[in-house]
């Protein structure tokens, strides 16, 4: 395998010593390539792919309708208070209205501050606002008195909108790198085959501390493997490599193996020890 250029043994070891590494130190398991199986990564790719840009979408949506809500005169709505609950999740009284709407009746329950609550009484006839474009109820009117619904305005929600945007934006890039590298996987069906040396094997059971409860059973282990590669062509000092538990098991520290991989996701089709007098 070709993958850059020559790098002698010596040379890894000056260059992790330039680092304050010696060459059997800890070795860092924060990684890009994920070790997925190629199709799995494909369709997790391609799918996550499609939330971020619908995520950005909607927000930009919402975000212009807002705007526009916001200078447009609002859509108002004849309706009869007939009561009142509560709601434990924010802890305000929530008025019940009994509205109709397009030739039809239904119930509404917004919250409202306590003087709201304490102005209107069941049987009071009340307007409520609603936006015209986003269709959500932000104020009501009764007897000649506006009380607004509190955490709501003619614009929408701009900040959540925004934030909407972000979160597209942010969880887009990672998902279309794993859809691009599993098809490219697939591609490459026979994947890289190298020699190297193990320097360190790790688990997520040993980097965290016991707690008690169902902590064990939320959180699977994950078992790793760092090589350092015996090619003097390969072009990394050390790789790391997402191994199964029974490979995990069967693996010793400074062993020569011989791994096949996806050149991409990073995904180990087989690893096994070689003898190192045949390399």
């Amino acid at each position: 395998m070709s993958a850059g250029h020559p790098v002698t043994n010596e040379k890894k070891a000056v260059l992790l010593e330039d680092n304050g590494q010696k060459p059997d130190s800890t070795i860092s398991r924060w990684r890009w390539r994920p070790g997925m199986k190629p199709r799995f990564a494909l369709t997790i790719g391609v799918l996550f792919s499609v939330v971020g840009p619908l995520f950005v979408v909607i927000g930009l949506v919402s975000l212009i309708a807002g705007i526009q809500d916001s200078n447009s005169a609002p859509m108002q709505v004849p309706g009869v208070v007939t009561g009142y609950t509560t709601n434990f999740l924010d802890n305000l009284p929530h008025v019940v209205i009994r509205i109709e709407k397009e030739n039809s009746k239904t119930t509404i329950s917004p919250a409202v501050t306590q003087v709201t609550a304490q102005s209107l009484h069941s049987g009071d006839h009340v307007i409520v606002d609603y936006s015209q474009r986003l269709h959500f109820p932000y104020a009501l009117e009764s007897g000649g008195q506006r009380y607004l619904l509190p955490g709501t305005s003619s614009a929408g929600n701009p900040f959540g909108s925004v934030a909407l945007v972000l979160l597209g934006l942010v969880i887009f890039p990672y998902p279309a790198f794993l859809a691009f590298w599993g098809w490219r996987d697939l591609q490459a069906q026979s994947g890289y085959t190298m020699t190297a040396r193990i320097v360190s094997l790790g688990s997520s059971k040993q980097a965290r501390s016991p707690q008690p409860g169902i902590t064990s059973r939320v959180f699977r282990t994950s078992y790793t493997v760092a090589l350092e590669p015996l090619d003097a062509s390969f072009f990394q000092d050390v790789v790391t490599f997402s191994i199964k538990e029974e490979m995990y098991l069967s693996l010793r520290e400074r062993t020569v193996v011989q791994i096949t991989y996806s050149p991409n996701l990073h995904y180990v089709y087989t690893l096994k020890q070689v003898d190192e007098g045949s390399k």
